[in-house]
């Protein structure tokens, strides 16, 4: 079952009220009125905001539909308005437009059934903005979550809006401090950020790119950085954009392709110098090689210099060092 339409009514005049009950009730059925005569009534109703929608007269005797609306606006953003009235102008009308009115109905019999349809379309307008509104919120929260930058700029890259994970990749204490920033801020390169920035304005395409950026104390980090120009009735208008940190992932990559050449590497030797890699690596001196391999001392320096000739390898650290990031490899070093 739908839940009953509630309506907050401000018009002093009873026959008008009756007269929007009477079209409203046609069209929807039970719908539950609260209707404001006076200035008190009014802000014990906007406390309360037990209602869907408000219909509110332009000219009332304690205040003008103006008003009424900005105060619920104040209130209830994301509430829907409408103007019924028969004394208003086409100046007040887009006055009331502008700031934020749903529609805008002249007040007599013949136009009492548009009322209907008007209603309708602002509250699914307003169910539209709603479940916006509920998106973006979940989007925010997962991008905290995530820690991914979110961002609004000006055509030229100044920020005008981030969100607090935006403001710690940034390196900022505070918010505000995040505004005198901008998309240049990220690069080391300034000819190379603007150029970037130049392909977004222009390509109209998102545009992605990763940069090295030098940390408060020195440390290096990678950031992925993708952006896209935002057109809005036919003209380009901001740039909205994403920022991640990517050091830990990229880190890891680097760490897997070097042990995967590493174990390539150790895959070229023999099964015999690969047992001699791994008891060197493992601490043994060549004596207790030679005995664990029951070979003699001059087989087991023998083959310690053929490894270290096949691996490129000049000194222990780097032998120890390759023996590890080829640990880390799918395949672990094993004798045949």
């Amino acid at each position: 079952m739908q839940p009953t339409l509630r309506i907050l009514l401000v018009d002093d005049n009873p026959h008008d009220r009756g007269m929007v009950r009477r079209e409203l009730r046609n069209e929807f059925g039970e719908i539950r009125f609260k209707e404001v005569i006076n200035e008190s009534e009014l802000a014990a109703a906007l406390a309360r905001a037990e209602f869907d929608i408000v219909i509110t007269d332009y000219q009332i005797r304690w205040t003008n539909g103006l008003n009424v609306l900005r105060a619920v606006r104040e209130r209830l953003p994301l509430c829907p308005v409408l103007m019924f009235t028969a004394t208003g102008t086409e100046e007040i009308a887009v006055e009331a437009m502008k700031a934020g009115l749903d529609d805008y109905i002249v007040k007599n019999r013949h136009h009492a059934v548009r009322l209907r349809g008007a209603v309708r379309a602002a509250l699914d307008r307003a169910e539209t903005r709603r479940r916006a509104d509920r998106i973006e919120s979940r989007l925010q929260a997962l991008l905290a979550q995530l820690h991914i930058g979110a961002f609004h700029c000006s055509l030229d890259g100044r920020f005008l809006d981030v969100n607090p994970a935006m403001i710690s990749l940034l390196g900022c204490e505070r918010e505000e401090d995040a505004y005198e920033m901008s998309l240049a801020s990220l690069f080391a390169d300034q000819s190379e950020a603007e150029s970037f920035r130049e392909q977004i304005v222009e390509s109209g395409l998102p545009q992605e790119i990763e940069i090295e950026v030098q940390g408060p104390s020195g440390e290096s980090r990678t950031f992925r950085l993708c952006a896209m120009r935002i057109d809005h009735c036919g003209k380009r208008q901001w740039i909205d954009g994403l920022l991640e940190d990517v050091t830990v992932r990229r880190r890891a990559e680097r760490q897997a392709r070097q042990a995967t050449i590493a174990y390539a590497q150790i895959c070229t030797l023999s099964p015999r110098e690969r047992q001699v890699l791994e008891e060197v690596v493992a601490g043994n001196s060549n004596k207790n090689i030679a005995q664990h391999l029951d070979i003699s001392e001059k087989t087991v320096e023998r083959h310690r210099s053929h490894l270290m000739k096949k691996l490129n390898i000049r000194s222990m650290a780097a032998l120890v060092r390759l023996a590890t990031q080829a640990e880390q490899a799918l395949q672990p070093i094993s004798g045949e």
